[in-house]
């Protein structure tokens, strides 16, 4: 029997073997990249807000809550944090709680049937409660799973990995959403929904089981019992992760602050369909992400993480401006062009966000300091979708005249998001705690002289 078999049957307790490290990144890039990417794109985008909207009748404000309550649910990381590290069985946590949540969806699709055509607002609330309490349940093992999948990945190639591995599911997502909102153009009985979300929830369980397939390596162990308190206080002690929480809330609120509204943008303002919609606020962007992410993983592990979520940041401002511009008889050049930025630059902050993520966690003691992370990253996804329908429902009355452009209670939510990418970039991301990052300048003359090249040294750039 070769080496590697005789490791592979008889494996170290405490990390992966190189042929189990193999097995493990190959299973997380096809569940996720494959079928996980696929549910996400079935349930979300085109396809939710018209079930939610056009065939429940959901209002703007209860529209803004389906896009921040379910974020509360982060919550339930805290308990779950805890659990994961006083038990030390962070797979089996991740698996009851994610595919429990992959098999809401079955229920979603069948709420039609379940609550009659004359109880409108109990359709809608029930949909509102499935999708919290759904988003509950997977956060309680979001740090047991982003704990356990940090001891997968080497970090001597996790800029890379993490980069092709989200190019592939941006592929996926891609074609699916395609697939899916020209379907959804054609034909929005709760039918189709009803088969969409299905089908969703077969693949969202796929995505899930496959890791049944990776073992756990064990956590480090820990020389005094672990205590609830010590999931939160234990990771505020930390000065630099302190100001990574600060960066964290900041971005998750200055994009979730427009981002659920572009959509119906598209279709109440434009009038440009699902289809169209779907295309330039998440298609083509995806796209371009997809080329992106394998080149934005090398730059990050060459000239670190600040650089590329500032450059990435402050290119992002492109698409509110450009939505705001736009007009139903003008709006493919303009949305295009902020679709290509968004989707190109958008990859920077993705990869360097998650590099950050990674490389401020220590080993021990991880899922406590995820679990404080997104906390305040979901606060933020939270917060601003429910503060901007708010803000929607109040001036949709309200309708500005300038130079020939009509500015309604969308295109005001445009105007704040542009202001708190503006204050995010001066004041949030210079005190990001990176010390090994260079400086955005070095960043920008690689891409200028150099762009998306292999090799040299850092200082080449």
């Amino acid at each position: 029997m070769s080496e590697d078999g005789a490791q592979d049957r008889l494996p170290p307790e405490d990390h992966l073997t190189p042929a189990e490290t193999r097995r493990a990144l190959w299973v997380a890039a096809i569940a996720w990249g494959v079928f996980g990417s696929a549910w996400g794109a079935m349930v979300s985008g085109a396809p939710f807000v018209a079930f939610a909207r056009e065939k429940l009748g959901a209002s703007t404000f209860v529209y803004g809550l389906f896009s921040s309550l379910p974020f509360l649910g982060v919550l339930a990381q805290l308990p779950g944090s805890w659990w994961a590290e006083h038990t030390r069985r962070r797979k089996s946590l991740f698996l009851i709680t994610a595919t429990l949540n992959r098999a809401m969806w079955f229920v979603v699709a069948a709420l039609p049937w379940i609550i009659p055509e004359r109880y409108g607002g109990a359709r809608v609330g029930a949909l509102l409660a499935l999708v919290v309490v759904g988003s509950t349940v997977a956060h309680a093992g979001t740090p047991a799973w982003v704990s356990w999948f940090a001891d997968m990945v080497p970090e001597s190639i996790r800029g890379r990995y993490l980069g092709k591995r989200q190019a592939l599911a941006t592929i996926t997502a891609v074609v699916v959403s395609a697939v899916v909102s020209h379907i959804v153009d054609v034909n929005d009985s709760f039918h189709t929904f009803a088969i969409l979300f299905s089908i969703a929830a077969v693949f969202g369980l796929a995505d899930i089981e496959l890791f049944l397939l990776v073992r756990e390596p064990a956590m480090p162990k820990r020389e005094s019992p672990w205590r609830l308190r010590d999931v939160l206080f234990g990771p505020l002690s930390s000065r630099p992760f302190r100001g990574y929480l600060l960066y964290a809330f900041s971005e998750a609120f200055m994009f979730g602050f427009a981002g659920p509204f572009f959509w119906l943008m598209g279709l109440e303002v434009l009038g440009i369909g699902k289809f169209w919609s779907n295309f330039y606020v998440a298609l083509v962007p995806m796209i371009f992400t997809a080329l992106a992410l394998p080149a934005w993983g090398s730059a990050c592990d060459r000239f670190g993480a600040r650089p590329l979520v500032t450059m990435g940041t402050i290119m992002s401002i492109s698409f509110p401006v450009c939505w705001v511009l736009a007009t139903p008889g003008h709006y493919h050049a303009l949305l295009a062009t902020c679709a290509v930025i968004g989707g190109l630059f958008g990859a920077a902050i993705s990869v360097g966000d998650m590099s950050m993520l990674f490389s401020l966690t220590p080993r021990e003691g991880r899922s406590a300091y995820l679990a404080v992370f997104f906390l305040a990253a979901n606060l933020g996804c939270a917060l601003a979708p429910a503060l901007a329908g708010a803000v929607a429902q109040f001036l949709r009355p309200v309708h500005f005249h300038l130079a020939g452009w009509t500015f309604g209670q969308f295109h005001f939510l445009m105007f704040i998001s542009i202001a708190l990418r503006l204050l995010h970039v001066i004041f949030v991301i210079p005190r990001l705690p990176d010390t090994r990052s260079q400086p955005t300048g070095d960043l920008v003359r690689h891409l200028v002289r150099r762009p998306f090249r292999r090799g040299g040294e850092a200082g080449d750039g």
